[in-house]
């Protein structure tokens, strides 16, 4: 699959209409939210009916979503998928920002950072009293809370399981926005809790070698359901998703 995003098409940003109240969603790069009718979004929505695909019987499904490095658009992509599948499909989602090291969620959505995952995880907070509510409740966000030091005991204690099986019980898709693969190691601390993994690379930047190597470093590679090549040019004609790649 892949989106074409470049920031000089982006229109300038304005209020949301007819969002439930999701004003602060202003950040032009929002494909979903400023461009909703474009062949970017609808991208979003293919990606959304692959996912149902592979949910066959079950009820609930976690994805994560990585990169093979930082700075390919895996945040992007987690929102932007999300936040389709809320608003198009009218399905509840929770998104885990999971990048307990790197969090930048909170800047696309233009709202401050405060308590989140981690504080949930250290059992100071319900991850009901800090989720962000948007699309009338069918989105949760929670964000990564403060900066973490050992984020490897913290993601892989026993509350991080209690807090994704409480969350297959109250919603259908749940996204985890995960770290980059290399060069931290806390994707395969997710890998046993999650469903499948989505990954996020950067047209004309991440060499094949990158996620050639990346994907070796994983656990397995069968949970992989596939790719988004991210960043084409817009003019590109061919858009494809598939749900195994060779590199």
């Amino acid at each position: 699959m892949t989106v074409p995003v470049r920031d000089e098409e982006m229109p300038v940003p304005v209020e949301q209409e007819g969002q439930g109240g999701n004003g602060d969603l202003v950040d032009g790069r929002l494909i979903t939210i400023k461009q909703p009718y474009s062949i970017a979004a609808e991208q979003y929505r293919v990606l959304w009916t692959r996912v149902c695909q592979l949910m066959q019987d079950k009820t609930s499904y976690v994805l994560a979503v990585t990169s093979s490095i930082k700075s390919e658009g895996k945040t992007f992509t987690s929102l932007n998928l999300a936040i389709s599948i809320a608003r198009d499909f009218d399905e509840k989602v929770l998104l885990i920002e999971g990048d307990l090291k790197n969090p930048c969620l909170h800047e696309y959505l233009k709202y401050p950072p405060g308590f989140g995952l981690t504080d949930v995880l250290e059992g100071k907070i319900d991850i009901n009293s800090c989720s962000i509510q948007l699309f009338e409740g069918r989105l949760s966000v929670l964000l990564a809370g403060k900066t973490a030091g050992n984020t490897s005991k913290l993601l892989s204690s026993h509350m991080m399981q209690e807090i994704l099986n409480s969350a297959r019980g109250n919603f259908k898709y749940i996204i985890i926005d995960t770290p980059p693969i290399i060069p931290m190691v806390d994707i395969n601390i997710y890998y046993p809790i999650i469903d499948g993994i989505l990954l996020v690379i950067q047209a004309g930047k991440t060499p094949r070698s990158v996620v050639k190597r990346a994907l070796s470093s994983l656990s397995s590679s069968e949970k992989i359901i596939g790719a988004v090549l991210n960043e084409v040019e817009s003019n590109y004609s061919k858009y494809y998703y598939g749900t195994r790649y060779s590199y």
